[in-house]
């Protein structure tokens, strides 16, 4: 069964129309010799060199696997392929099984790649209709991080898009894989994808690449209108601003009640959560 699999899997990346963005710090890449190679470029993030016979650019390890897609967007933003697949190199069995990726690489639309369901216990998860992922929008991950440009994903929200009303839920993929057209792409200015790339790349763990991760279905699927600060790549004065006001909250932040506060949302959601989805059996 497994090899059965694993040879469906090979066949349909040989055949497949899609271009492949591919963004790689360890692991397997094995994988990648069966694309076609005009149609994958790898971005190379870690320590080893790739193998001659994988085309791949050097680019400096920041900002997740993001980064690599904001470089590949902006370099070849005049000149896109009809459709992209934005991947890690290490997405199986991280995120999604072979099987399962190589039957959403059929498609020809905008596609989440990722598993049916998750589960974690630092955040309360929903089902929703598409079976997609979908989580309780509180920032519960940004003590882990390193935060410069952004205190919260709230800010962040409020600084690339020109709304003021905060989502409750964030709809994403873990992991930031997606399968999509030119068309996602070019709903947002060349300049929108300069300053995001710059809000990622202070850090190896930038919290602003998370804050990125929860924004991309909206960014390439949304009728959501953008920050008109957004529509021009921003001034060294306008960085320093954003930067100082970052700065400004965090030190004004109470970490303790904050963690306490998560802990009661999450407890508080599970228990509601858990009480609807069984009225709904």
């Amino acid at each position: 069964m497994e090899r059965n699999i694993n040879n469906y899997f090979l066949r349909n990346l040989n055949q497949s129309k899609h271009f492949f963005c591919i963004s790689y710090f360890k692991g397997d890449f094995e994988w990648i010799y069966k694309l076609d190679p005009s149609k994958y470029i790898v971005y190379n993030k870690g320590d080893e060199d790739l193998p001659k016979e994988i085309k791949n650019i050097r680019i400096k390890n920041v900002g997740y696997n993001l980064f690599s897609y904001l470089e590949y967007i902006i370099k070849n933003y005049n000149n896109l392929p009809d459709s992209i697949i934005f991947c890690k190199n290490n997405i199986f069995d991280r995120h999604l099984n072979k099987y399962s990726f190589t039957k959403l690489i059929k498609r020809n639309i905008f596609t989440s790649l990722q598993e049916d369901s998750y589960g974690n216990n630092n955040f309360v998860s929903l089902n929703v209709s598409d079976q997609g992922f979908s989580e309780i929008n509180s920032s519960w991950y940004k003590y882990n991080y390193d935060r410069l440009f952004f205190a919260n994903y709230n800010d962040f929200y409020k600084y690339i898009f020109n709304s003021t009303e905060i989502p409750t839920f964030l709809k994403f993929s873990p992991g930031g894989n997606y399968l999509l057209k030119k068309e996602n792409i070019l709903l947002r200015p060349k300049s929108f994808y300069q300053n995001l790339k710059l809000f990622l790349s202070h850090s190896q763990y930038s919290c602003e690449s998370h804050f990125l991760e929860r924004s991309l279905e909206t960014i390439w699927t949304s009728n959501l209108e953008i920050n008109p600060k957004m529509r021009k790549k921003l001034t060294q004065e306008e960085v320093e601003i954003i930067k100082k006001e970052c700065a400004i909250k965090i030190s004004k932040e109470n970490r303790f009640m904050e963690k306490i506060l998560q802990k009661i949302i999450i407890k508080i959601g599970k228990i509601y959560y858990k009480i609807l989805k069984s009225n709904l059996m």
